[in-house]
C-alpha cells in the first residue's frame, strides 16, 4: 500500500525484507516495528520517532541468521522481543528434551495482514509447538497517532491430555549506564550471575537492593561495565502489571503493560560486560519462575491447560517520552512519571 504523509494516517506491509528475511512493517508518525515471522515472530526492531532511536538491542557483532529449532538459543539470541514457551531454560518434562527459551523462537510462523487501515493496521501471527501439543496465535494492531502497539496473544493445547507450561515474554533492550529500570515489585530472587557477586541461587531481597558481596547493587539502575558483571533475577509481588527502561539522557524509553493475572513474575537479565562482551538489559514478563519448566511444575507453580483450552492476554508495547522516571504504566498504555 501507498505510505501516508508524515503525520498522518498508519501503514502496513509484507513486501519488504530485513538482512534479506521477510519482514512485516507497522508505522504510524510515532513508531515503526519490524516482525520476522521466519524467526519466531520475532520483532526486530521499535522505533520510536521521537527518541530517534530503536529501543530494542542489537548484538554488535552479528544479526539474525536462519534460525535452528532445539539449538542453544544463546548462540543465535540477537535482541528484540521473543515470545517464550512451555520453558525457559532448557528442560526435561515427561522424557522430553524441552529446548532453550522454548519451541517458538526458532521456528517459521505463519503470518497474514488482517487490517490495512486508514485508522489502524493489524497482522496475524501463528506457530504451532514441535514437542508440546500446544499453539500461539498472536494478533497484533497499530493505530494513528498511538505511541504503542496492542498484542493480543492466545496458547492452546491442541493436544490430547493436559500440558503445564511457563509463558514469557522477553524485550531484549538497548540500555546505557545511569538507564532507570523499573518494576512495580517488592521481593526480588537472585537465580545466577556473575561469580564476584557471591551470592549463593535463591538469596531472596527487597527489590531493587541486590546484597551482593561487594556492597548493596541497586539493580534499578543500568550499572557500568568497569567492572563487567551480569545477573538473572526475579521480581515478585508485582503491584501492577508494567515493566519500563528509561533513558534519563533522552527522556525517553520503552515499557510493556500486561495482565497480572497472566503475567505475575518480571524477570530482569542484566548484562553489563560479564557476558560475552555484551551490554544489554531483558526485562520480562512471565507466568512463573524459575526458569526451568521442570523446576516450576517441582515447585508447583505451573500452569495446566487441559485438552482445547486457551489462554488468552493481551499486551502493550509502548515507546514514551519527556519523562525522566516512570511512576505508573496504565493497562491502556499510557506512561505517566516524572519529568
Amino acid at each position: 500500500m501507498n505510505r501516508p504523509a508524515f503525520g498522518s494516517g498508519v501503514w502496513i506491509t509484507g513486501a519488504w525484507t530485513y538482512r534479506g528475511f521477510p519482514a512485516i512493517v507497522l508505522e504510524n508518525d510515532r513508531v515503526r516495528m519490524t516482525v520476522l515471522p521466519t524467526h519466531g515472530a520475532k520483532i526486530v526492531e521499535f522505533i520510536s520517532k521521537a527518541a530517534d532511536r530503536d529501543l530494542l538491542f542489537h548484538h554488535p557483532r552479528f544479526d539474525v541468521r536462519p534460525p535452528v529449532f532445539g539449538a542453544n538459543v544463546d548462540d543465535w539470541w540477537t535482541g528484540g522481543i521473543d515470545e517464550v514457551a512451555p520453558t525457559g531454560h532448557p528442560a526435561v518434562v515427561d522424557g522430553e528434551q524441552l529446548p532453550f527459551l522454548g519451541e517458538f523462537w526458532s521456528q517459521a510462523w505463519a503470518a497474514r495482514i488482517v487490517e490495512e487501515g486508514p485508522g489502524a493496521v493489524a497482522v496475524e501471527l501463528s506457530c504451532g509447538g514441535i514437542i508440546s501439543p500446544l499453539r500461539i496465535d498472536r494478533r497484533m494492531e497499530l493505530r494513528a497517532g498511538e505511541s504503542f502497539v496492542r498484542s493480543m496473544h492466545r496458547l492452546t493445547n491442541v493436544g490430547y491430555a493436559p500440558v503445564p507450561f511457563m509463558w514469557g515474554i522477553h524485550p531484549g533492550l538497548a540500555v546505557r549506564p545511569g538507564a532507570r529500570i523499573q518494576v512495580p515489585g517488592a521481593v526480588g530472587t537472585f537465580h545466577e550471575g556473575h561469580p564476584d557477586l557471591g551470592l549463593e541461587q535463591g538469596t531472596t531481597f527487597a527489590w531493587p537492593q541486590l546484597p551482593a558481596a561487594t556492597g548493596p547493587i541497586d539493580l534499578s539502575v543500568a550499572r557500568s561495565a568497569d567492572p563487567p558483571s551480569w545477573e538473572l533475577a526475579f521480581v515478585d509481588q508485582l503491584s501492577a502489571g508494567w515493566l519500563a527502561v528509561t533513558d534519563p539522557t533522552s527522556r525517553t524509553g520503552f515499557a510493556m503493560s500486561f495482565d497480572l493475572a497472566v503475567f505475575p513474575v518480571a524477570w530482569l537479565w542484566g548484562v553489563y560486560g560479564g557476558w560475552r562482551g555484551l551490554y544489554a538489559v531483558a526485562l520480562e514478563a512471565w507466568t512463573a519462575h524459575p526458569p526451568r519448566l521442570d523446576e516450576v511444575i517441582a515447585a508447583g507453580r505451573a500452569r495446566t491447560l487441559e485438552p482445547g483450552q486457551s489462554l488468552e492476554t493481551e499486551v502493550r508495547f509502548i515507546a514514551f517520552e519527556g519523562i525522566d522516571s516512570v511512576a505508573e504504566v496504565s493497562p491502556q498504555g499510557l506512561v505517566r512519571g516524572e519529568g
